[in-house]
């Protein structure tokens, strides 16, 4: 299961709800709690690239498809000693961000190299990705997004309107290709509120499947 949405939106505080709130109300099940960008080399090389300039030309596009690649390996690398052990084991995995966001986000910053860039990097991942059975889509207007960033330190090149408007988009999209995947969450209720409703989310697909 996994939580997504634009940067603002509230699933990291929601995750950690949820990973303190899960284990008592489902006691029997074991759980994994996890996120992307992961502490991994890749990770941590990609946090440095998310506060850097792209630059101009030539130079900016190879940089481009090398931020790509490395959340692509990030990815592959979180599935192989995270996610897929982890399920092999029967626990029931959850993860802030996951390969959607790669998707969703890069689906704009490459929007002038690659044709329809959203479809090309699912293609790229598809036959060796794992489908979540939920994801939980926080929807925010982008604006109100941009205002809960500014209480936080530093900032990162995604972290701007235009931007986040077309990643919003591309979610939505996202929604529309998987329809029975996604569970739209609004994301601008009172956090309390928001926190109780994924819950509910995935307490009950838990019993159902059980």
């Amino acid at each position: 299961m996994t939580l997504e949405g634009i940067d603002g939106s509230g699933k990291s505080s929601v995750a950690a709800a949820l990973r303190r709130e899960l284990p008592r109300c489902l006691p029997e099940k074991s759980f994994i709690f996890t996120a992307e960008p992961t502490e991994s080399d890749e990770g941590r090389i990609l946090r440095a690239h998310l506060t850097q300039g792209y630059g101009e030309g030539d130079a900016a596009r190879a940089m481009k498809m090398e931020e790509l690649f490395l959340f692509l390996a990030d990815h592959a690398r979180h599935l192989a000693e995270r996610v897929a052990p982890s399920m092999a084991r029967g626990e029931i995995v959850i993860s802030d961000r996951y390969s959607d966001s790669t998707a969703a986000y890069q689906g704009v910053t490459l929007k002038e190299i690659v044709p329809d860039p959203l479809m090309w990097i699912r293609e790229v991942s598809e036959p060796w990705n794992v489908k979540p059975d939920l994801t939980l889509l926080f929807i925010l207007p982008p604006e109100l997004a941009l205002e809960r960033l500014e209480a936080r330190p530093g900032k990162e090149r995604f972290e701007r309107l235009d931007f986040l408007k077309e990643v919003d988009q591309n979610f939505r999209r996202l929604k529309e290709l998987e329809p029975d995947r996604f569970v739209l969450l609004d994301a601008s209720r009172p956090a309390e509120q928001v926190e109780n409703r994924a819950l509910e989310r995935i307490a009950n697909l838990i019993e159902d499947s059980s």
